[in-house]
């Protein structure tokens, strides 16, 4: 059975740099979906569309983030190495916001994702 690989986008501006990205993603027949801030407190399980997820009923009165982040689902090693390879290859700007869907992950949603991603990020970049 073919598990086609996917990603969440978000806070992606409208320049040549992301239609470069999202170029390769179609090329490579990733699903693509940019997450909006309305659906920031949704579970990434049902942004991905994973069977048992259901949407948050409350509405997302200002929790925001305006740093790129996306997350990917099913890629395979070699898929995840060319895509960060692509970036560097096209001497592009990484984004340092990033993680693979987890078991875990799958459970939180965008705002709790992102304020776990920004501490590591923080932490890393520590002398």
């Amino acid at each position: 059975m073919f598990i086609q690989p996917q990603v969440l986008l978000y806070n992606f501006s409208p320049d040549d740099r992301t239609r470069a990205i999202r170029r390769y993603l179609n090329r490579d027949g990733i699903l693509i979906h940019e997450v909006q801030a309305a659906e920031f407190l949704h579970p990434l399980g049902y942004l991905f569309r994973l069977p048992g997820f259901e949407p948050d009923p409350r509405f997302n009165l200002g929790g925001n983030f305006h740093e790129e982040m996306l997350v990917l689902k099913d890629f395979s090693n070699t898929q995840l190495d060319a895509f960060l390879r692509f970036f560097r290859e096209n001497q592009l700007s990484p984004v340092d916001l990033k993680a693979v869907l987890t078991p875990v992950t799958q459970h939180w949603n965008s705002l709790e994702l992102y304020t776990e991603l920004k501490k590591e990020h923080e932490t890393m970049k520590r002398p």
